[in-house]
């Protein structure tokens, strides 16, 4: 691989700190503070009413970025859509572990969704890339050429089937707290990792394009590893 030359194609990206932003908040918002509240709720007020609680906060979160007038991720949408599934059955059963084995179902029905679009020649990451980093669309093309979208899907595939077999294994092995501790740990941990992996493959694929990003915040970055 060679290094960009000084003819590469100079692009502006948007900063690393709303990016970042947009993905602590996401993480949080999905799986570290709904599963807190959850959590409590329970030991004091019990399942049914943890459910509740932990549905309408989540909402409450989508409001408030509506009132602030701050874009709604597809993404938070649909966990926010999950979420409410998730809720109803739990209420028609009563079963936390019915509750907590449900995101397996929708985490597969993702992970085959981003495989399959892939295989069809319109891979949804090419999509949703954006919503957390927004850049050009001659780099969109670029990209596009080059196969990058279909090919960090495998990546995703792995990372939602990883998921799915992870919760099941710790809802068949641990208590119900064990379960939730690891699961906050663990999860957020596994999508850092892809989010890192992906940013890496992302920087091998502007060097060989002969591509330098410059970042918004004005500290000049070149892909190079």
């Amino acid at each position: 691989m060679t290094r960009p030359g000084p003819s590469a194609q100079v692009v502006d990206m948007p900063g690393w700190r709303p990016i970042t932003k947009q993905v602590l908040s996401l993480v949080a918002m999905v799986s570290l503070l709904p599963m807190a509240v959850f959590y409590a709720t329970m030991t004091l007020f019990g399942l049914r009413t943890a459910a509740l609680v932990t549905v309408g906060l989540y909402y409450a979160g989508l409001l408030l970025k509506l009132v602030r007038g701050k874009p709604i991720l597809a993404s938070a949408m649909l966990a926010a859509g999950l979420l409410s599934v998730r809720t109803v059955v739990m209420f028609l059963t009563g079963s936390a572990f019915v509750y907590f084995l449900q995101p397996v179902a929708g985490t597969v029905v993702i992970g085959t969704a981003i495989a399959a679009t892939a295989l069809m020649g319109r891979p949804v990451l090419d999509r949703l890339a954006h919503e957390f980093c927004p850049f050009p669309e001659e780099v969109s093309s670029r990209l596009r050429t080059t196969r990058f979208f279909a090919r960090l899907s495998i990546l995703w595939t792995l990372v939602y089937l990883i998921n799915a077999v992870g919760t099941v294994w710790l809802l068949s092995t641990a208590s119900l707290g064990g379960f939730m501790l690891l699961k906050s740990v663990l999860g957020p941990a596994l999508t850092f990792t892809a989010v890192a992996a992906s940013i890496l493959y992302f920087r091998i694929a502007m060097r060989k394009l002969d591509v330098r990003l410059r970042w918004a915040h004005h500290q000049t970055w070149t892909a190079t590893a």
